[in-house]
Formats: C-alpha cells, sequence, structure tokens
C-alpha cells in the first residue's frame, strides 16, 4: 500500500503540489492555536516542498541541482522548527519564495514545450498556478514581517498564514472581496504584480493550451 502511494505521489508530483497547497488552506484555521501548530506548518511546507523536489526529478532537463536546494531546504526547515527565531524564519520563507518560482517557471517551460496537451500539461498549468499564489502568500507574510500595518490584518485567533493565503488566492482571482486591504507602498504593490500576473498567466495559458490542442487536432 505505502510502495503504491509512493509511486503514485512520485508520478503524479503536480496533484501532491496543488492537494497540499488547498489541504494547507482548509485545516490551518484548525490547528492554529493548538500546541501542535509548528509540526503542522512544518509537515506541509515538507509535503509541499517534496512534491516540487519530485516534479524536479521527472523532469526531461537536468536540473539535479535544483532538486539538491530543495532537499537542503528540508534541512532548513527542520532547523527553523527547532529554532523559533523570527530572523531565521524570515529566511527559510524567503527561500520557499524563490525555490517556489523556479519550480513554478519549470512547470511553465515544460508546458509550452510539450508537443500535445494531456493530462500532465494541465496539471502542470495548474501546479504552477497554485506555487505562485502560495508564493504570494509567503511574500505577504514576509511584508507582514517587515511592517505589521502594511495590511488590514488583525492578530486574531485566525491563523496570519490562512489570512495570507486568503488576501493572495483571492487578489490573484481578482476577486477582490475588499475585507483585507494594502496599506503600505509595498504592499500595494504586490497586489498590484499578482492582480496582473493573475490575469497574463489565464490569458497566456489558456492560449498556448487551445493552441496546442488545435494543433494537434489538424495534425491527426
Amino acid at each position: 500500500m505505502i510502495k503504491k502511494i509512493s509511486k503514485y505521489v512520485s508520478t503524479h508530483s503536480q496533484i501532491t503540489i496543488i492537494v497540499s497547497v488547498f489541504l494547507l488552506i482548509l485545516v490551518n484555521p484548525y490547528y492554529w492555536e493548538t500546541p501542535l501548530r509548528d509540526f503542522f506548518n512544518f509537515l506541509f511546507l515538507v509535503l509541499i516542498l517534496l512534491s516540487a523536489i519530485l516534479t524536479i526529478k521527472k523532469s526531461r532537463t537536468n536540473l539535479k541541482y535544483l532538486a539538491g536546494i530543495g532537499y537542503l531546504l528540508i534541512g532548513i526547515s527542520l532547523l527553523s522548527a527547532l529554532n523559533i527565531h523570527t530572523f531565521f524564519e524570515l529566511l527559510e520563507k524567503l527561500a520557499y519564495v524563490l525555490y517556489f518560482l523556479l519550480v513554478a517557471i519549470h512547470l511553465v517551460l515544460e508546458m509550452i514545450k510539450s508537443r500535445e496537451v494531456d493530462s500532465e500539461v494541465i496539471l502542470s498549468a495548474v501546479g504552477a498556478y497554485v506555487l505562485f499564489g502560495f508564493c504570494g502568500a509567503l511574500l505577504t507574510a514576509v511584508i507582514i514581517f517587515f511592517e505589521p500595518a502594511a495590511f488590514t490584518i488583525e492578530a486574531t485567533d485566525i491563523s496570519i498564514l490562512h489570512q495570507c493565503l486568503y488576501f493572495s488566492f483571492v487578489t490573484i482571482t481578482t476577486t477582490g472581496y475588499g475585507d483585507i486591504i494594502p496599506l503600505a507602498p509595498i504592499a500595494k504593490t504586490l497586489a498590484i504584480y499578482l492582480a496582473v500576473f493573475g490575469q497574463l498567466y489565464l490569458t497566456v495559458v489558456i492560449s498556448i493550451l487551445i493552441g496546442k490542442y488545435l494543433s494537434g487536432r489538424t495534425k491527426s
């Protein structure tokens, strides 16, 4: 059973990325007030990171060094879980942002290079979109670290991380409910980039997928 699960995860790592991020969004508010908060945060981050590493390892291009960096980040995450120093946690978030951005860009490039549209290509497109949204949440948390009043986010019983995830995905989809408002210039800049990226990504990716699909049908 464990071997089957391991094989499925390794061959469908994009699905694991998507499920892990949305599972984090779902359960994060419920464990935030428990003593196991740091453990669950570590567990989800490592799960997302391992999924990203497996995605890199099954790539057609030689990106072993990027997978190696991912394993190094797991070690950093473990040290961060053992050491609650806020500065170390900040460095961890920035490292995650850079790594997940690289993985998301890699997924987009793999999608562009593909000759036909299949489930792997579609999952890569969705996985990259989810990773970009996750990076937006981490950047929101970094901004709050430096400037706590940058957003209208209150330190309530709701997880700060969950509110950052909420703001990022609501902005990237240009839903914009208005309950969390960027106040500082750097916060407004992030909101602009997330909103513009969300629209451009969907427009460009859908165009690429439709073009490849129609091209494949013409050839067949």
